[in-house]
């Protein structure tokens, strides 16, 4: 186990001293193993309320005669308060380690103790989080592969993502980060991909900041919803083609600012101007002019949110001459005009 980057943080929920001095006294813990003993504890009365504050990888927790000690098992394990809980005890009367393992305790320790069960314990907990790790990239792929197929499907799958995330986690921080942790990872693969994307697109706009949601059920939904809402938009400006229609896309969203007439393009890309015309509305489902206006009505909202240019340079930074053209369309596009979109922004322009 040597060499692992990732530290696992443990418990010790003891009232024998004996029992604690012999597990401190095991070579197992720090940086030969990544496991480290993070808490001491003899107070039972106040450990649920510790761990519903704090998360350990592991607990180790002495058995006491009182048979407290298992309803504190019941109660970690239903609560689902830690990654894995041990049971440790002088003594291995049968009803008790039944019972233990039957509350669901991961594994159960009689002094005098063995370091070679504790090593196993520990390759237990690290295969489980190698697994998430695994299930985390495996999320990744799938939202990716589906955003690359432009398929609509992803808001069902966003969906089962957020119930069963709230059925696992029971601490709503660690669902966020789970979750934004997955989206992050689209995001960052999509940027690399698509070099376009940055002319339309700022990650934050989509994905919530840490301080926002941490500990609402709320915020992961918010968070789910803004993703569905940039697959949105971005199936808007990258929708289901032919390959042969590919170069055309990447051309115009690689310039929203250049001249697009079809004249241009067709020259540029040495196509026929009018099987352009045709093979377009017949992939993508809207003819050439008006997929050109929704891409430059998105780097327009892009530029009003993003910088300090005027709405009269914007317009015609993406070559619209006639200024009362530019504004109707974006207010079809955004149901405002540019400057009503911008005005939730600390700046103050005028057109």
């Amino acid at each position: 186990m040597k060499g692992k980057q990732q530290m696992y943080t443990v418990m010790l929920a003891v009232k024998s001293e004996p029992i604690l001095q012999e597990l401190k006294r095991l070579r197992i813990w720090g940086d030969s193993t990544g496991f480290q003993i993070c808490k001491i504890t003899d107070d039972f009365e106040k450990l649920i309320a510790g761990l519903r504050e704090k998360k350990y990888h592991l607990v180790l927790l002495e058995a006491t005669q009182d048979n407290h000690t298992l309803s504190l098992l019941e109660t970690i394990k239903k609560e689902k308060l830690c990654k894995a809980v041990a049971i440790v005890s002088q003594t291995a009367e049968f009803k008790t380690v039944r019972k233990s393992f039957l509350l669901g305790a991961d594994d159960y320790f009689v002094a005098p103790f063995e370091i070679s069960q504790f090593i196993a314990l520990f390759s237990k907990i690290e295969n489980a989080e190698h697994g998430k790790i695994a299930e985390e990239i495996c999320q990744k792929e799938e939202l990716l592969n589906l955003f690359e197929h432009v398929d609509f499907s992803i808001k069902d799958r966003l969906d089962e993502m957020l119930y069963s995330t709230l059925s696992e986690y029971r601490d709503m921080g660690e669902a966020f980060s789970y979750i934004k942790r997955i989206l992050d990872g689209v995001m960052l693969e999509l940027f690399e991909k698509y070099g376009w994307l940055q002319l339309y697109f700022a990650k934050e706009d989509y994905l919530p900041q840490d301080s926002e949601y941490f500990e609402y059920e709320d915020g992961l939904k918010k968070s789910l919803e803004d993703f569905y809402s940039f697959f949105v938009e971005f199936s808007e400006l990258y929708p289901v083609h032919g390959e042969g229609l590919d170069d055309m896309i990447l051309y115009i969203l690689s310039r929203p600012e250049g001249d697009l007439k079809q004249k241009t393009i067709s020259e540029e890309l040495y196509m026929n101007r009018s099987y352009l015309s045709t093979v377009f509305s017949a992939q993508i489902g809207v003819n050439f002019v008006d997929y050109v206006n929704t891409v430059k009505m998105k780097r327009a909202a892009y530029l009003l949110k993003h910088t300090k240019m005027k709405v009269i340079d914007i317009a015609g930074a993406l070559d619209y001459k006639d200024m009362g053209y530019f504004l109707k369309r974006f207010k079809a596009k955004y149901g405002v005009t540019p400057s009503q979109y911008r005005l939730p922004e600390t700046y103050e322009f005028q057109i």
